[in-house]
């Protein structure tokens, strides 16, 4: 059996489709540097500031992540530090991952694998930044507490962008069905 030619209109048609694509991918160009750009901030600028051995010191993911694993002033390392420096140290994971995803999706025709790793990395940035508030929740209240700087606010924005990014088409098309 041979496949009849396409008319001039179904042609048409075809072209304009890939018109669109081409302008949609224009268009999530900009979200997608917005997203990689806060992403590369919160890795880079300061975490937080805490008083320590009464200097104010402050650090980045890093050396936040870096101070955790490392012994404490008593030379020991303290196991719940630990357990700490492991979790940030997998946020800083999640944090690249989500950046290598997000560029990804950008290519011509992405695939199902990689759209269903944007959305497990989307889940993953956000449970990594719920549990980075959480950590800090407690600290809050003490009477010298750290003081929270500019890179989890911008990771709590870019993991609403990589949200939005991620699990719109997925909701556009469960209410396509």
């Amino acid at each position: 059996m041979t496949q009849a030619a396409p008319t001039g209109e179904q042609a048409a048609v075809q072209v304009l489709r890939e018109q669109v694509k081409e302008l949609e991918r224009a268009v999530l160009v900009f979200p997608v540097l917005l997203i990689e750009a806060l992403l590369a901030f919160s890795l880079s600028l300061p975490f937080l500031t805490d008083t320590v051995d009464g200097e104010e010191e402050t650090v980045n993911l890093f050396t936040f992540t870096g101070a955790l694993l490392g012994p404490g002033s008593d030379g020991e390392t303290d196991g719940v530090d630990m357990l700490f420096g492991i979790a940030y140290l997998v946020l800083i994971a999640v944090i690249i991952g989500t950046m290598i995803a997000v560029a990804v999706s950008l290519q011509r025709e992405t695939s199902r694998a990689g759209r269903v790793s944007l959305a497990a990395f989307a889940g993953l940035l956000i449970a990594g930044t719920a549990g980075a508030w959480l950590t800090l929740a407690p600290t809050l209240g003490e009477y010298n507490p750290p003081t929270v700087e500019v890179a989890l606010p911008l990771l709590s924005l870019a993991t609403v962008l990589t949200a939005v990014y991620a699990f719109l088409p997925i909701l556009r098309r469960i209410r396509e069905r």
